[in-house]
């Protein structure tokens, strides 16, 4: 876990300022409170992103929300992906060929 202060130092253009803002928004999602927050490694590559979005693209805290639910939602559908990938792969041949079969007559229309 990474501590609030490892944060900025990895993040050389994060400010506390910005982390409490993410913290208030539930962008970010730390262990602990205030002086003793501890981030996951999901939450250190968001606060990257985050930064980027506001320091180098100029997204206000709107605009970032909705790119970062837009980004949860995709990780989220290619985790179902993933797993719906490894179910078909335990069924049998022939349900595996007929679900291929459909899946060409769907994209076809």
């Amino acid at each position: 876990m990474t501590t609030l202060d490892e944060l900025l130092r990895q993040h050389g253009q994060l400010t506390e300022v910005h982390v409490e803002r993410w913290v208030s928004r539930g962008l970010l999602r730390p262990a602990g409170s205030g002086d003793s927050w501890r981030f996951e490694q999901i939450d250190v590559a968001r606060a990257r992103l985050l930064g980027e979005l506001v320091d180098e693209l100029g997204f206000d805290d709107e605009s970032v929300e909705t790119v970062v639910d837009l980004v949860d939602q995709v990780h989220t559908l290619r985790r179902q992906l993933d797993l719906l990938g490894h179910a078909l792969a335990e069924q049998p041949a022939a349900t595996r060929e007929a679900i291929a079969a459909a899946l060409d007559r769907l994209s076809r229309r």
